[in-house]
């Protein structure tokens, strides 16, 4: 099954730093690193990141919630979720065959592991009024990790992207993109551990992880990342490619995690078609907006197709949803979900939706360009729809979503 490229977290990233954006809600320049004294293996080897916050901003939301409220709050942005949400595409099937299937499935191939942990109402169906449509599967964490060190030698390592690690601590597999270094002779079906490599504040005032992709890890305090990574320990896994294989191929999966400090399963080819991995926020999203059967709908950031696919869901596939984004490459994602979906109403267009308002004295036949063969721009005026989704916490462009009643 897809996963939408926004489900991800954005937590572990500030463990050394505060976040990076500058507009005033978080601090852009970075915290000292904590100076680390020796520590015992089972101290270097845990996932504990710690949240540091820009001082004024950590004084203003405990001067608001109370210091030990605030405190509660900062280590809870420090794990992810131990659910997945899944949106069922209730046009190919239903919530109660998708909650059979899965634990069939879990049941024959013991998804992550641990059959007997996602039985017994582990999956259900959301209690959310309208929202049935909407599977939740518990995972649990964090959970302790033996990796070996009690031979006194460290255990053989593969770092990867932060990106990388949001998604693994949400169910995914570790895929080669996602690897940036490596321990030296690490060979295909050995055991390794799986850290982060965090960005941080370099010389030229940008941000960087400062491990160039393919290093060699030495081990032990001769790597010069060796402190960087401590208490960042998100697992263990079976490498599938041998070092050298991991830095020689672009695709498929690096690490398969069997040991994980959160059980989530993975849901990566499976039931691909009937259901869509998307974080609750953006499936209430489209329901908010109630797009109705027949109605024209325009997602104005659309990429990779969740939203989209959501609404064009809801109206039954009846009617039409424009989908627009920047880029060529995102466009055939959406149009590759929708694919995928069986979904037929959906248009899409590469612009940018900020620059494609005409104005009244302008001709709107000025080539728009799209990728689609459905409807062309002169053959059906992009100005007039029933809807607007342009979701703005996950999409930089985003001015917000609502019912458009008037149309141009």
């Amino acid at each position: 099954m897809r996963r939408a490229s926004g489900f991800v977290l954005s937590t572990i990233r500030t463990t050394s730093f505060a976040r990076r954006r500058s507009n005033g809600n978080f601090c852009s320049t970075p915290l000292p690193l904590p100076q680390m004294d020796h520590q015992s293996d089972s101290e270097r080897y845990d996932f504990n990141p710690i949240l540091r916050w820009n001082p004024e901003v950590e004084r203003y939301f405990i001067h608001a919630y109370g210091a030990d409220h605030f405190s509660r709050i900062s280590a809870a942005l420090t794990y992810p979720s131990r659910y997945s949400c899944i949106r069922v595409n209730s046009l190919k099937t239903t919530s109660d065959a998708v909650i059979e299937k899965l634990q069939g499935i879990i049941g024959e191939t013991e998804i992550e592991g641990d059959q007997e942990s996602w039985k017994d109402g582990r999956i259900t169906k959301c209690k959310i009024p309208g929202l049935d449509y909407v599977v939740f599967v518990k995972g649990s964490g964090p959970c302790a990790i033996d990796y070996g060190c009690a031979s006194g030698a460290p255990p053989k390592e593969v770092i990867v992207s932060r990106k990388c690690a949001e998604a693994v601590l949400r169910g995914a597999q570790v895929y080669v993109p996602g690897v940036l270094a490596c321990s030296a002779h690490v060979e295909k079906g050995d055991t390794v551990a799986v850290s982060v490599a965090l960005e941080q504040r370099m010389a030229d005032g940008g941000w960087a992880t400062g491990i160039t992709r393919g290093t060699v890890l030495q081990g032990l305090q001769t790597d010069p990342h060796y402190s960087e990574r401590r208490g960042l320990y998100i697992g263990q896994g079976k490498a599938m490619l041998s070092r050298a294989g991991l830095f020689r191929v672009t695709e498929g999966i690096a690490v398969d995690m069997n040991n994980r400090v959160f059980k989530l399963p993975s849901f990566h080819d499976v039931l691909e078609g009937e259901i869509f991995l998307q974080n609750l926020p953006s499936i209430v999203a489209a329901h908010a907006l109630d797009p109705k059967k027949g109605e024209r709908i325009l997602d104005m950031c659309a990429a990779p197709g969740g939203k989209t696919t959501a609404i064009a869901n809801l109206m039954e596939d009846e009617g039409e949803v424009v989908a627009v984004d920047r880029s060529h490459n995102k466009v055939l994602d959406i149009q590759n979900l929708a694919a995928e979906m069986s979904l037929t109403c959906i248009t899409t267009y590469k612009l940018d939706a900020l620059k494609s308002v005409s104005r009244a004295n302008e001709s709107i036949d000025s080539g728009v360009p799209q990728i689609s063969n459905s409807v062309t721009p002169t053959e059906k005026q992009m100005s007039v729809h029933d809807g607007l989704c342009g979701d703005k916490n996950c999409v930089g462009n985003g001015n917000g979503m609502g019912k458009l009643t008037t149309a141009m």
